[in-house]
């Protein structure tokens, strides 16, 4: 075996590993906030623990607008932005997908983590409205001429989770 192969093959199983501690990393993250939402619960109630999440979720999506523009992203530029959102739902480990629809565009996911740690966590079928807040949050943060409608969502029993993207005015 020559060293380019070797290295090839040694590159190959790291890359493997990479990728399973990444995935570890996502069932991890999902474990500190349900740990997160049970210790409100516990102390606060049901009604202030899903006050909080939604809180939570507002705030993640303020920090992704944030980015988004900081790191020169368009504020009108729907394509960028939907490319944006569903890239970060692929690192999430969500898988999604973007498409047009006339003037507006679509972010499709078909399988997401969130909905199993939900029900792990005995939240089943909740998951969506926290996503809907950050995709909503993050879009006005970005532009306030920016809308996202939720139009069919897995935990409330559709075939996928789809959110519009449009510009208003």
């Amino acid at each position: 075996m020559s060293t380019t192969e070797k290295s090839g093959a040694d590159l190959e199983k790291a890359l493997a590993r990479k990728e399973r501690d990444w995935q570890s990393m996502i069932r991890i993250t999902h474990d500190f906030f349900h740990a997160w939402r049970k210790s409100v619960k516990d102390r606060q109630g049901e009604a202030a623990a899903k006050e909080m999440e939604l809180a939570f979720w507002e705030n993640v999506g303020v920090g992704t607008g944030e980015m988004y523009l900081k790191r020169g992203g368009k504020p009108e530029d729907l394509e960028q932005i939907a490319f944006t959102m569903q890239r970060a739902s692929d690192v999430m480990g969500e898988t999604a997908h973007m498409r047009k629809d006339g003037k507006d565009v679509l972010v499709v996911h078909t399988a997401c983590p969130w909905m199993d740690s939900f029900r792990a966590a005995g939240l089943p079928n909740q998951c969506g409205e926290g996503c809907d807040r950050w995709f909503q949050v993050a879009a006005q943060t970005i532009s306030p001429k920016v809308r996202v409608v939720t139009e069919s969502q897995l935990p409330r029993g559709g075939d996928t989770c789809t959110r519009r993207f449009a510009l208003i005015g």
